[in-house]
């Protein structure tokens, strides 16, 4: 029979030893990657079902690699003259899946592009879940926190002992109590300060907070009713015996490394109140304390310091706005205690265009007069002479009640700050690093002040310098 693929070998006949037993001709055709190849006359190795190669079209086939030698080459054959001039392919069955017929490059090829794919739209549904958890974790409003606050479990308060009083402010009263024999602090707000009850704790309730070395430890909240039937709000906390640090300076002095770790510590737990903080699920936003003095840092036995009185403090959850005539205008621009107002504060000119920023720094600016405070009762800055007694900031300019009038005269108009001592004229390098720092605290331009994590870093290189170094001239 002839073969019209092969025309040099016209009339050739192909023989193909179908059996044992019966010989016949037939013609034969392979194909790879769809280009025909011709074989010369000779037997045909294919072992496969004879039947194939009667009929009068040529039916191409798939063949196995281990049969062709390479991969990709398909067979047919068929018994009449020049019948394999024209060849169509079979359909595929089970026994010739087309993934078989596939280059090894292109099944790697398509692995590839797959992880790739799949990894990309992982990466896009991650991204898009946290920026919808952030965004509804900057959504929570001051009304929900306060709700999440009311979970408290139920205090025992038939076990609960009001001791003696220790402390009293404008919001309520503080006393030292015993809870199941157990010595605790508890703070009890009128029912007409129940806001500052409830902002209070709902700042102490906030994730991570408590998990901060200078943040009072809070315990937990309750009510309950008077004799006379009127409703009173506890919060109970740590005791701490030495009390606040502007009771404990009156009575103490402190050296040089007591001191800045007494500062440091204020200034570290004020940087994580400011912090915005994501540890896993738990997010804290960034928080204001918004009456920072001398009266609300409480000392611990080791002389450590912690933060406490939350009743003004606001969450600052982004930039946010607040334009003059709002009602919470007055409420964000004007609180805290006179003495330790800000200049802006002072002078109505707080930038209500970006709330956080600027009630950031207004804690700032009351930072740097409790350095000043701090720093006045430290022994080893007034060698050879006696300490000066306790003053709080502005004492001697305005005295022990300043009216905001007062206070807006002296630190606005006049821009004073409280003076630095005689004895801390003498040119050494703590001095210098101090005195700029608390310079760079209460700055007269708000956006020129440190921000309390820089702060920290500069009272932690204080804390290196050694009470001999504090008092040595370094030129």
């Amino acid at each position: 029979l002839t073969s019209s693929c092969c025309q040099k070998y016209s009339a050739a006949t192909e023989t193909l030893n179908i059996d044992q037993t019966k010989r016949t001709d037939q013609s034969f055709l392979t194909v790879q990657l769809n280009k025909p190849l011709c074989f010369p006359p000779g037997c045909w190795m294919y072992v496969g079902h004879h039947q194939e190669c009667y009929g009068d079209r040529c039916i191409l086939v798939t063949m196995a690699p281990s049969q062709m030698q390479k991969a990709s080459y398909h067979f047919c054959c068929c018994s009449h003259d020049l019948c394999n001039s024209n060849y169509t392919e079979a359909p595929p069955t089970a026994d010739t899946p087309t993934l078989r017929s596939m280059r090894r490059d292109d099944l790697t090829l398509v692995a590839l592009a797959t992880v790739a794919m799949a990894a990309l739209l992982i990466m896009a549904l991650f991204l898009g879940y946290r920026m919808m958890k952030r965004k509804h974790k900057h959504g929570l409003s001051a009304v929900n926190a306060m709700e999440a606050a009311n979970s408290d479990s139920a205090v025992d308060l038939d076990n609960l002992k009001l001791l003696e009083l220790i402390g009293r402010g404008r919001y309520g009263a503080v006393f030292r109590g015993s809870l199941n024999e157990r010595c605790i602090a508890v703070k009890v707000f009128s029912s007409a300060n129940h806001p500052n009850f409830s902002n209070e704790r709902s700042i102490y309730r906030l994730p991570l907070l408590q998990q901060h070395d200078n943040i009072a430890r809070y315990l937990a909240a309750d009510e309950k009713t008077t004799a006379d039937g009127r409703p009173e709000f506890l919060i109970l906390m740590e005791y701490y015996p030495h009390g606040c640090l502007s009771q404990y300076l009156s009575v103490h002095t402190v050296d040089w490394l007591t001191c800045c770790r007494m500062a440091h510590g204020i200034t570290r737990g004020l940087a994580f109140l400011h912090t915005e903080l994501y540890r896993g699920d738990q997010y804290k936003p960034p928080v204001a304390h918004r009456d920072l003095t001398s009266r609300n840092v409480l000392v611990r036995s080791d002389l450590s310091c912690v933060l406490a009185d939350f009743g003004l403090s606001m969450k600052l959850t982004g930039t946010r706005t607040c334009r003059p005539g709002e009602d919470e205008t007055m409420a964000i621009s004007e609180v805290g205690t006179v003495r330790y107002m800000s200049p802006e504060v002072l002078g109505g000119a707080l930038n209500l265009r970006d709330c956080e920023s600027a009630l950031k720094q207004v804690d700032v600016y009351a930072l740097g007069l409790l350095y000043w405070e701090s720093f006045r009762r430290c022994c080893d800055l007034f060698p050879g002479e006696a300490v000066p007694e306790y003053q709080l900031a502005f004492q001697v300019e305005v005295g022990n009640h300043p009216s905001f009038e007062d206070m807006q005269i002296l630190v606005v108009r006049e821009k004073h700050r409280p003076r630095f001592p005689e004895a801390w004229k003498e040119n050494s390098l703590a001095l210098r690093a101090l005195k700029e720092t608390m310079e760079d605290c209460w700055d007269q331009d708000a956006e020129a002040r440190l921000t309390a994590q820089c702060a920290e870093e500069r009272l932690a290189d204080l804390i290196l310098l050694s009470p001999h170094t504090a008092l040595h001239n370094h030129r």
